[in-house]
């Protein structure tokens, strides 16, 4: 195994333990033996913890984001279509790991966010990038008129990130997917009614 593989591998391995069990909980010794590592080959790979923390950063950005891009970008459905499949694909996600895991950024973020600034800072990055899709989806909603054109799409944007993690949040605490399911069904209806009906005016 090459030192690039053999690097790709602990990423790989301490993110899944990461996700499952927590960042500061996760021991480097604990991370080496599920990887096959020898035991003081870590630094050769990183430079500290908190180097390694930025690539489980990166890892589960990338992975995210792609889950976002495949979904938010598909132009063969309508905006809030893509909008409503990226919820139930993370609906069945949540469920298939016993609705425990929740989000490993939201995890992330929670948990280093007030201890670790070089973390926090690049928590805050990815992000960012994320409303910035979920943002783009919503200018495509503007265009096909299904959301009213002076809807400040940023702020909505924002505004489905943060009930998205605080639905995920509340989820791991009952150990249910119905926050989940809740915020996601007040958001869609709200997009389908978000063009009140004209009222016929009055006779006389």
């Amino acid at each position: 195994m090459g030192r690039t593989n053999t690097r790709e591998e602990i990423v790989r391995k301490g993110a899944e333990l990461i996700h499952a069990q927590g960042f500061n909980a996760t021991g480097l010794q604990q991370i080496l033996q599920a990887a096959g590592i020898p035991k003081g080959s870590f630094y050769f790979y990183f430079k500290s913890k908190e180097d390694f923390g930025l690539a489980i950063i990166d890892y589960f950005s990338a992975i995210i984001g792609e889950i976002f891009t495949h979904y938010l970008s598909d132009g063969k459905i309508p905006p809030l279509k893509r909008l409503e499949k990226l919820f139930g694909f993370f609906e069945a996600a949540f469920q298939k790991s016993g609705n425990a895991r929740g989000c490993p950024i939201g995890n992330l973020s929670l948990e280093l966010a007030g201890t670790n600034e070089r973390l926090r800072l690049h928590l805050a990055g990815v992000i960012e990038t994320l409303i910035a899709q979920l943002a783009s989806c919503l200018e495509e909603a503007k265009r096909d008129q299904s959301i009213p054109s002076d809807l400040n799409t940023a702020d909505t944007a924002r505004f489905i990130f943060q009930g998205f993690e605080g639905a995920v949040m509340h989820m791991k605490v009952v150990k249910s997917i119905e926050p989940f399911q809740g915020f996601r069904n007040f958001l869609l209806e709200y997009f389908k009614n978000i063009y009140p009906p004209r009222l016929s005016a009055p006779r006389g």
